[in-house]
């Protein structure tokens, strides 16, 4: 049985979806139970980091258009997390 590198892809890359949602979502628990506002901040950027950053690969866009979606939204995401260090 040979296992192509197409279905490793796709596993690697649900398993990075799950892993990230399931992260962004204990942050976001972490902001509803203590009311914190850099919680917030830093669950919206470990879901842009993560989940968004894999699903976004599955746009049925050009190349080009994915690439810069994907660093537009690695961008976003860091600048959350920086955001929810330091100022929030």
């Amino acid at each position: 049985m040979t296992v192509s590198a197409e279905s490793v892809w796709f596993a690697v890359l649900a398993l990075g979806v799950v892993v990230g949602s399931l992260v962004a979502y204990q942050a976001f628990r972490g902001y509803r139970r203590n009311d914190s506002r850099p919680m917030l901040f830093l669950a919206v950027g470990l879901a842009l980091l993560g989940p968004v950053h894999f699903l976004l690969s599955l746009a049925p866009l050009s190349a080009a258009a994915v690439g810069v979606a994907l660093q537009t939204v690695d961008v976003l995401g860091l600048l959350a997390v920086g955001y929810s260090l330091t100022r929030a």
